[in-house]
């Protein structure tokens, strides 16, 4: 094993990346610009994946890197056991359409993600993000502006969340500044929210899941049609036109969140969610030109 290759992968943190293919690809032009006539093929060899051209295609997204493959690379770059569980579990995220999994994957990846922060402001926002229910809790604090317990706040939410995972959330967001207490009772210390720190986007994807799963749920008998505004549309646009719907969708958040700011009094909860995505390759692209 060629022992530069693991003196050069400590240029770069593992933990920051949301993609094995873009961390073997920086990997691979940092190994390219200290090492003397470095090639893919190399650079597979140095992986302990045979000298061939498949890193190439993976970097390329052509192949996927198998999980078999996971405790050779481990191994060749020589990964602790921290960055281990992060890598097997950045693998089969990739690999995986199933759901549930990937969420799993998502919280492996706060878990070691959180623990090697060193800014404890990045500690935090991890944290916060690993648990998709602190926001909620936090927000719903606006409805009391007499300040509440855990156990009141159980009593309000419409979704599955327990006083124990609220308590544990007022906790946190009391560490990270976001609330105060007296009297046993939690108070906002501001508004709007803003963790700090620097979250991974693994983290806001997770976040973004859990979301996703509340909005099918509340199609359910609980939530009454008067209660709920649940639409869709399946548009074919050019490149231009997806952008202008991206950047609609952006100003249309902006002035949600406006009419929210300009309330003097909360009296309810609600979660918008908001989703524009390609389901079909373009037609330039499939033919090639």
């Amino acid at each position: 094993m060629n022992n530069d290759l693991k003196t050069i992968r400590k240029q770069i943190e593992l933990t920051s990346y949301s993609n094995y293919r873009s961390y073997f690809e920086d990997l691979y032009q940092l190994a390219k610009n200290s090492l003397e006539k470095y090639s893919y093929m190399r650079f597979a060899e140095d992986l302990n994946l045979g000298a061939s051209n498949i890193i190439f295609t993976i970097i390329r997204g052509s192949r996927k890197l198998m999980f078999k493959h996971v405790r050779n690379v481990s191994d060749a770059l020589g990964f602790d056991a921290g960055e281990r569980k992060f890598f097997a579990s950045l693998v089969r995220l990739q690999n995986s359409n199933n759901v549930s999994e990937r969420i799993q994957d998502y919280d492996a990846l706060l878990d070691v993600a959180g623990n090697r922060q060193k800014e404890e402001s990045s500690k935090d926002a991890i944290l916060f993000f690993s648990a998709w229910h602190h926001v909620l809790v936090f927000e719903a604090l606006e409805l009391f502006p007499e300040g509440a317990t855990p156990q009141i706040l159980a009593k309000q939410f419409r979704v599955p969340i327990s006083t124990t995972e609220i308590r544990e959330s007022l906790e946190l967001l009391t560490h990270m500044g976001l609330l105060e207490v007296r009297e046993s009772l939690y108070f906002k210390k501001q508004k709007n929210l803003s963790t700090g720190g620097t979250v991974p986007g693994f983290g806001v994807i997770r976040f973004h899941l859990k979301m996703l799963e509340l909005a099918r749920e509340c199609l359910g008998p609980e939530f009454s049609p008067e209660e709920r505004n649940v639409s869709s549309v399946t548009l074919a646009v050019s490149e231009t036109g997806a952008q202008r719907i991206r950047e609609t969708l952006e100003e249309f958040r902006k002035r949600i969140f406006a009419i929210a700011n300009e309330e003097s009094s909360a009296e309810k909860l609600v979660q918008v969610n908001f989703q524009a995505f390609p389901i079909l390759e373009g037609k330039n692209k499939s033919s090639g030109k």
